[in-house]
């Protein structure tokens, strides 16, 4: 057979082969079947793991969180260098994904509260603005075994450390009926852990302690409120109350 009448029928049966493929619903349906799984699962995954974060409306929150020591994650670990690139990819793409090296799972509830669920707990970032580059800053480590609190003032880019009670106007002080009562005073003590902390919009602040039902002639509620004062620069206490859990 000539070179030429070999190619010819070589193209010939090339031919074949696509119409055959082409006519054949079975081959098409597969193929459209695998494009569509792919783009499901892609679809699952990133409704799975993306997290819409608008840069512009939380860029105090973020920036602050970029310069944050690393002490205030004592239970954890999120370094400087890893938050700065965590924060400048949200800038740029304006949404992340979980870092699976660091925390299970990220979650920004409100504008001034960022809240990130940790092994066996949470860590939480809010802001309290005073006035325009200027923010009383809290954090909390919430681990099996307690909290671990840290407050700072923001201003123009520095943080300085506070004591964190010092933020709060009476402290706890008030919750004991008779704070001479040494039977009273060592269950507050012994219940001090079961203390929950809820930071609610932009200004207030909940801590309850449901713990303190069982011991009701001690104590004047279970739930402290705060709401925060720019003028003061701290939390001052609105009212007791009982509440149920």
């Amino acid at each position: 057979m000539k070179p030429s009448a070999l190619l010819l029928l070589i193209l010939f049966l090339f031919s074949c082969k696509k119409n055959e493929e082409k006519n054949d619903p079975k081959i098409t349906n597969q193929k459209a079947q695998d494009t569509l799984k792919v783009q499901t699962e892609n679809d699952d995954i990133e409704k799975l793991d993306t997290l819409k974060i608008n840069y512009l409306e939380h860029k105090n929150l973020l920036n602050i969180l970029t310069i944050l020591p690393d002490s205030c994650m004592r239970s954890w670990e999120w370094k400087k260098t890893d938050r700065i690139e965590y924060v400048q990819k949200i800038k740029q793409n304006n949404y992340t994904l979980p870092s699976k090296g660091h925390f299970s799972s990220i979650e920004l509830i409100q504008p001034n509260t960022i809240h990130i669920g940790v092994v066996d707990g949470s860590w939480i970032l809010s802001i309290y603005k005073i006035k325009p580059n200027n923010y009383i800053v809290l954090t909390d480590d919430k681990v099996g075994d307690g909290n671990e609190f840290m407050a700072f003032e923001y201003l123009n880019g520095e943080l300085i450390y506070i004591p964190f009670k010092d933020v709060f106007d009476q402290f706890f002080t008030t919750l004991l009926i008779n704070e001479n009562d040494k039977k009273c005073l060592e269950y507050f003590k012994d219940n001090y852990i079961g203390f929950e902390y809820d930071f609610i919009g932009t200004k207030k602040i909940h801590i309850t302690n449901s713990l303190l039902e069982e011991a009701k002639s001690c104590f004047k509620g279970n739930t402290l409120n705060y709401e925060f004062n720019p003028e003061m620069k701290r939390f001052e206490l609105i009212n007791i109350e009982n509440t149920k859990s």
